[in-house]
C-alpha cells in the first residue's frame, strides 16, 4: 500500500539517537506527529524540542522517557499516542542493543537482556498497539531487524539470534496483519555511523572483517522513510549487506565456509 506520512500519527521507539533520532526529524519533515520514546531524557528533550522549533505548531511532538522493557514504559507510549495525538497509524520498533562476544562467552545476563530489548518489548509492544493501528489511517508496522539478523556472523551469535527472531515475527505478522490493512515493513541496516559499538551490554571479542565503510544514520532513515511511503517489505539498506544476503540465500556452503575465517 503506498502512502503519504502527512499527519500519520506515529510512535517511535529508540528516538534519543543514531538511526532513531534522524528518522524522527525525517517523519516530522513529512508531516507526521510523533510520540518519541527512549531511556536517555536529555537527549531526546533536545530532540523533540528540534523538532518544535524546527516546524513550529504545525507537528505534534510528545516524548516518554523510560525502559522499553518496562511494561509501564510500554502502556504510557501507547496512552501518550492516543492522548496526545488522537490515536495511532505507525508504530516504528527501532529501540535495541548489541552485544559482541562468542557463543561459549556469552554471559545469561547478555542473553536475556538482548532478548528482552530487541524482541521481547517489540512483540509486546506491538501487540498493545495492535487494536489502536486497527483503527488507524493506513496503519503499518516497521521493525527494525540487522543483516545479523538474515545471516549468523561470528561473535554476534545472541544479537543475531534476537534480530532473526524479529525478522521471523515480522513476516508473521505481516501475513496476520494483513486482514486488518496493516503494513509490515522489515528493515535489516548493515554497519551504520552510530552509538552502536560504544554502547555495547557484552564486547568480549569481534570478527576481524574486511574494510567497509559505514553509512550514515541519514542514509538509512530516509531509505526507511521512502520505504513506508512506497509500501515495501523489506529493505536492506546496505549494499554490501545485500550481497551477503544474496550470497547466503544462493550459496549457503560458501557463506559458510568465508564466516569461519573471522572466528
Amino acid at each position: 500500500m503506498k502512502r503519504t506520512l502527512k499527519n500519520s500519527r506515529i510512535l517511535l521507539t529508540g528516538a534519543s539517537s543514531g538511526i532513531g533520532a534522524v528518522l524522527a526529524f525525517e517523519l516530522a519533515k513529512e508531516g507526521a506527529d510523533l510520540v518519541l520514546l527512549a531511556r536517555r531524557e536529555n537527549r531526546l528533550q533536545e530532540i523533540a524540542e528540534q523538532i518544535r522549533k524546527t516546524f513550529g505548531d504545525s507537528r505534534k511532538v510528545a516524548t516518554v522517557i523510560g525502559d522499553i522493557t518496562d511494561s509501564t514504559v510500554r502502556q504510557a507510549a501507547i496512552q501518550t499516542a492516543v492522548g496526545e495525538l488522537g490515536g495511532l497509524d505507525i508504530l516504528i520498533n527501532n529501540a535495541g542493543v548489541g552485544a559482541t562476544a562468542l557463543v561459549e562467552s556469552t554471559t545469561q545476563e547478555t542473553l536475556r537482556r538482548i532478548f528482552e530489548v530487541n524482541f521481547f518489548a517489540l512483540f509486546e509492544l506491538t501487540q498493545l498497539a495492535l487494536p489502536h493501528l486497527k483503527l488507524g489511517n493506513q496503519p503499518m508496522v516497521i521493525n527494525l531487524s540487522s543483516i545479523v539478523g538474515l545471516r549468523g556472523v561470528p561473535h554476534y551469535g545472541v544479537y543475531g539470534a534476537a534480530k532473526f527472531a524479529v525478522s521471523g515475527i515480522s513476516e508473521t505478522m505481516r501475513a496476520e496483519f494483513s486482514r486488518y490493512g496493516i503494513d509490515v515493513l522489515l528493515v535489516c541496516p548493515g554497519t551504520t555511523q552510530t552509538e552502536f559499538f560504544d554502547v555495547l551490554y557484552q564486547s568480549s571479542s569481534a570478527p576481524d572483517m574486511p574494510v567497509h565503510h559505514a553509512v550514515t544514520p541519514e542514509y538509512v532513515a530516509i531509505r526507511i522513510v521512502r520505504a513506508m511511503k512506497k509500501g515495501k517489505h523489506k529493505i536492506i539498506p546496505y549494499f554490501q549487506a545485500v550481497i551477503l544476503d544474496y550470497l547466503n540465500r544462493y550459496a549457503p556452503w560458501f557463506t559458510d565456509w568465508i564466516m569461519t575465517k573471522y572466528v
